[in-house]
């Protein structure tokens, strides 16, 4: 037996409320869904869950335990169904192996209430669920339910900005003092709408007083700076004896899960607290406002990081990066930038400002020239793209190509080393390498009830102002002739023109200027 494996186990639940009714949001969807940086509200916390996860599972030399956390409780109320549809839906939580359970919350009663209705799908028992198949450090862990859980760690799905690193530090603190509770607090320059930490002089956390409640405490209570973050770890046998003995005995009548604290000690148990230096990432969403502030923490977070792994930033002012963006080492970012979706952008790319990119991949070098707009696109090494271009969805830009100023491709393969330097649109159509278009071509690719495909093979020149009506194939090394409207297949090596021949009037001119100068004498 490995000597890491002789450590006892702790197994730790996570509980995350978010049945709360977020009316402050003014909003139709629930609370836990409010947007923040493409990302609703709840997966943040899900995330820093994850991250202290990912941390402990199954790691010696953190704490004196092998820790375990592999199962989540969501508390739902308010269109739970909502949220618990893009729980189990999201695919990054299913990657991570969670057990993912929900307790429902069908009157808000307080946190208190929330707390005891998911505490009570716990079980302190052994589960005689069947293992076969399963992983020794699975079953080590209690992921088949081999290990009941010991302890709870619970969280608001409305603090996003908690990093998992912090979880981590509560944690092996909770677990290194055998902690029977552990409230999360940190000092705050305006602890104003938080609760309060009140200790005893041996340092033991007394009570949390909510702000409303503070009229009934002494005025030097209300200075009290330490406050409670909202997250709490604790002893699940000695929570599921005294959760039952929270009252609604408060001015608005429900059950606070902070009253938890004074209750285990006047029991004589062990109540610390874990003090964060940093309160910024315990704010808590409660509004527009608190959603926007926390967006821009996270933002400029999110660009730092971006930073500290090589990325350029010319300037950071009105630079927009969704949460889910990659961005390698060597791109450059100008200011005004919006990026987001699922966007990928490779060594050496990069962006100018004003440009707008969603859901696309930008491989290295190329560049984005100022306030182009992509979407859902594929651009390939050494491109040019714009200024002033426009890239609709599903559009592949090859190796080396150009796209101009004011040029318009949708739907459309467009293959290596083809130039559609300015003023032309490329809907529904397939471009071979080598291609040039000029200036002023449009593929007209929609007859007034479906659209058509136009191919242009290897090597083709496509003169200004010429149109291409769909569905059309040009030829392998055919030339277009400027001005023409090319209606039906143009075959390899030919040259396609539909002008009508040009006629000089010779004296036409002059005639003209002499009539319009006797017309302007007579009025």
């Amino acid at each position: 037996m490995k000597k890491n494996d002789t450590k006892p186990h702790r197994n730790i639940g996570a509980v995350i409320l978010a049945g709360g009714l977020g009316t402050r949001m003014q909003s139709e969807i629930p609370k836990a869904l409010a947007g923040l940086l493409e990302n609703p509200l709840i997966f943040y916390p899900f995330m820093s869950v994850t991250g202290a996860r990912k941390e402990f599972n199954g790691r010696a030399g953190l704490c004196p335990y092998r820790v375990f956390l592999n199962k989540i409780i969501t508390v739902i109320g308010y269109h739970g169904e909502l949220v618990k549809k893009y729980i189990l839906n999201e695919e990054r939580f299913k990657k991570k192996g969670f057990s993912l359970e929900f307790a429902v919350q069908e009157k808000y009663l307080g946190t208190g209430d929330a707390v005891k209705k998911a505490v009570s799908l716990f079980s302190e028992k052994k589960s005689r669920r069947d293992t076969k198949g399963a992983s020794a450090a699975e079953n080590a862990g209690g992921i088949c339910g081999q290990v009941p859980e010991t302890d709870i760690l619970i969280l608001p799905c409305d603090m996003p900005l908690m990093k998992y690193e912090t979880l981590v530090r509560a944690i092996k603190f909770h677990l290194e003092n055998d902690n029977d509770l552990t409230v999360l607090s940190s000092i705050a320059e305006d602890p104003y709408s938080y609760g309060r930490i009140l200790r005893d002089e041996k340092g033991f956390a007394e009570k949390i007083i909510e702000e409303k409640e503070l009229c009934d405490y002494p005025p030097e209570t209300a200075g009290i700076r330490e406050i409670n973050s909202g997250v709490y770890i604790v002893k699940l046998n000695l929570l599921k004896r005294f959760i039952g003995r929270i009252k609604p005995e408060n001015r608005k009548k429900e059950y606070y899960f902070t009253d938890i604290v004074n209750i285990f000690y006047k029991a004589g148990l062990k109540t610390l607290c874990w003090t964060s230096e940093n309160s910024e990432e315990f704010a808590g969403v409660n509004s527009k406002t608190d959603l926007f502030n926390a967006q821009k923490v996270l933002q400029k977070r999110l660009i730092n990081g971006l930073i500290s792994k090589g990325v350029n930033f010319i300037s950071d002012d009105g630079v927009y990066i969704g949460w889910n963006v990659e961005i390698k080492e060597g791109a450059v970012i100008y200011p005004g930038v919006f990026i987001s979706g699922n966007t990928r952008i490779f060594k050496g790319a990069t962006i100018e400002n004003g440009c707008v990119v969603k859901n696309s991949s930008i491989l290295d070098n190329a560049r984005i020239n100022s306030y182009s707009v992509i979407e859902n696109s594929f651009i390939a090494k050494d491109v040019q793209i714009g200024p002033f271009a426009r890239l609709r969805p599903d559009t592949f830009i090859g190796e080396g190509s150009r796209i101009g100023n004011f040029v318009e491709v949708k739907k459309s393969v467009v293959g290596k080393n083809t130039k559609a330097s300015h003023l032309s649109y490329i809907g529904d159509s397939i471009i071979g390498s080598g291609v040039n278009i000029g200036a002023g071509v449009i593929t007209c690719n929609y007859d007034g009830e479906k659209k058509h495909k136009t191919i242009i093979d290897n090597g083709c020149f496509i003169g200004s102002d010429s149109q291409l009506v769909a569905p059309v194939k040009i030829g392998k090394d055919s030339y277009v002739g400027s001005g023409t409207t090319v209606t039906k297949d143009v075959p390899e090596g030919a040259l396609a023109v539909s002008r009508v021949p040009q006629q000089n009037v010779e004296g036409w001119a002059l005639k003209r200027k002499k009539l319009l100068s006797k017309q302007k004498k007579k009025s």
